[in-house]
């Protein structure tokens, strides 16, 4: 259990770290800039809707990547998804953030199993490599969540499980242990595992370029 409470801590971190990231960014860059930096994650914030509401039938219009500014954040992109019922619309709401860590850890997986293959390379390939691994890490990490509008219905969805859940439990109808072990087995719990690992990859990157960006204005507010 100890490695799942690991994994939503780190995915809560990056949460935290996309919006520190956005305001500090609007602050001292154009949104059109902004946007040419995080293109690809939004591409694939965008695209994780339109296929899962593809998968769900659930009929989507017109998608854009045009930047707008809201607030103190910037909105990037959006797709208009038709009404549904609050399930499809949660599970489709949620779908960048499947998609986000599935491509976070899967990059960094492949990255660190060719890591003896790119080091026997020339060293331009080997800087390069890890050059566009780290601009990906960061592209889609800040990229990843979903607005307010796409969790439309995902609160009274989670209140409604945790009332049936909890009725469940009182009436004395709980699931066998033997069919979470079917669920939770060790090659299951060997990827949660790793991917708390590669999960801490895109932390590491955004502290790092908050840091500079805080020292690189205090350091120009002090000569000013």
């Amino acid at each position: 259990m100890i490695y799942f409470f690991a994994l939503f801590t780190e995915i809560y971190i990056l949460f935290l770290l996309s919006r520190l990231m956005s305001k500090t960014l609007s602050k001292f860059m154009s949104v059109n800039l902004i946007a040419l930096i995080f293109l690809p994650g939004v591409i694939i914030h965008e695209l994780s809707h339109l296929f899962i509401a593809a998968i769900l039938f659930v009929p989507a219009g017109n998608i854009e990547f045009i930047p707008k500014k809201i607030g103190n954040g910037v909105k990037l992109g959006s797709i208009e998804i038709a009404k549904t019922d609050p399930i499809r619309r949660s599970i489709i709401g949620f779908a960048p953030v499947f998609a986000g860590v599935s491509l976070i850890v899967g990059a960094v997986y492949l990255f660190s199993s060719g890591f003896l293959f790119l080091q026997s390379e020339k060293p331009y390939i080997y800087i390069c490599a890890i050059l566009v691994l780290t601009y990906l890490l960061f592209a889609v990490s800040n990229t990843m969540f979903s607005s307010k509008a796409d969790m439309e219905g995902t609160i009274e969805i989670l209140i409604a499980l945790f009332i049936v859940f909890v009725g469940t439990y009182v009436l004395g109808f709980r699931p066998s242990l033997v069919y979470l072990n079917k669920i939770f087995t060790k090659e299951f719990i060997g990827v949660i595992q790793k991917s708390t690992v590669f999960l801490f990859a895109p932390i590491v990157i955004d502290v790092f370029i908050l840091g500079v960006i805080k020292l690189f204005r205090s350091i120009r507010k002090n000569n000013y």
